[in-house]
């Protein structure tokens, strides 16, 4: 078990991570704003590096409505749209899904989060 001096200490790089990194990384930041948008942020790059399409839908509904709303998500997902950080396409199969996918900033930014973070 961890002292209390040790968890005080990751806690405390948790909250500088969190502000250093909202500053170094923009695109990250969009997303780091709110709980649902962290979560997006996840789906979308879990579905990117396994080489798989995901639609605007698909992504919303794995964020419960408990942690946000469905018009939040979308909002938020097209203001990344409006500020070149995801890129929507229609689906070639059906017209009337959009698929979303992170743009080469957003993917840079996100990998060197993660070499940052340490994971």
């Amino acid at each position: 078990m961890k002292s209390k001096e040790a968890l005080a200490k990751q806690c405390n790089y948790l909250f500088n991570e969190f502000l250093t990194n909202n500053k170094k990384y923009k695109t990250l930041a969009h997303f780091r704003r709110t709980p649902g948008g962290y979560l997006i942020m996840l789906k979308i790059f879990e579905n990117y590096f396994n080489d798989k399409a995901i639609h605007v839908e698909e992504l919303i509904r794995y964020v419960p409505i408990s942690i946000s709303s469905r018009l939040s998500l979308f909002s938020l997902i097209d203001i990344a749209v409006k500020e070149n950080v995801l890129i929507k396409t229609g689906d070639t199969d059906d017209h009337r899904k959009k698929l979303v996918t992170p743009s080469e900033i957003f993917i840079k930014e996100f990998r060197d989060w993660l070499d940052d973070f340490g994971v």
